[in-house]
């Protein structure tokens, strides 16, 4: 799994001459956490990450980052969430903080229209769960590679698939847009 997250890394910095931008919202103990060109995220406070926000809040900060402080869109992105209502809540009660009901509903899409809306056509995203949604066709992106982990040592477990995506349309509402105004 580390070398699809280093091809990727190398990929975009030979893309952006050395200058890429890279954002882990969930980033807990990553490897990325030593890498300059990156920024990283965990609700978590024991983690050294740069912030330790909820996803949402993390997304707006960066969103709002990119517009009015210019910092750079992020070329990249690792999206690796809790990936089960189960699993969120016992990473709240594992840092003693009560999970909400509307924390919920749609955990994480709002996030990822924020980040999806600052990111340039050509930019990536890693996406880890239980499903290979992503981002997805609705914000731009398309699948680039599909990696599926099988987890052998336990029949109760889920695969683990990682999903990379590349933005190749700003978002399918854009056109929408354009398309009532004809």
């Amino acid at each position: 799994m580390r070398k699809i997250l280093n091809n990727q890394i190398s990929h975009m910095m030979t893309k952006s001459a050395g200058k890429m931008l890279g954002i882990d919202g969930f980033a807990r103990e990553s490897f990325v956490h030593t890498n300059p060109h990156f920024i990283t995220n965990d609700l978590n406070e024991e983690f050294d990450c740069h912030y330790n926000l909820e996803w949402k809040d993390f997304c707006r900060t960066i969103k709002f980052r990119v517009e009015h402080y210019g910092l750079r869109s992020p070329d990249l992105v690792f999206f690796d969430p809790p990936y089960s209502l189960r699993q969120l809540k016992d990473h709240y009660d594992g840092i003693g903080k009560d999970l909400k009901l509307w924390q919920t509903h749609n955990m994480w899409g709002e996030g990822k229209d924020m980040l999806a809306s600052t990111m340039q056509v050509g930019s990536r995203v890693v996406s880890f769960g239980w499903t290979s949604s992503g981002f997805g066709k609705k914000r731009g992106f398309e699948k680039v590679e599909l990696h599926v982990f099988e987890q052998v040592a336990r029949e109760d477990r889920y695969s683990l698939l990682v999903t990379v995506e590349e933005k190749v349309q700003h978002s399918l509402d854009d056109y929408t847009v354009d398309i009532e105004s004809e």
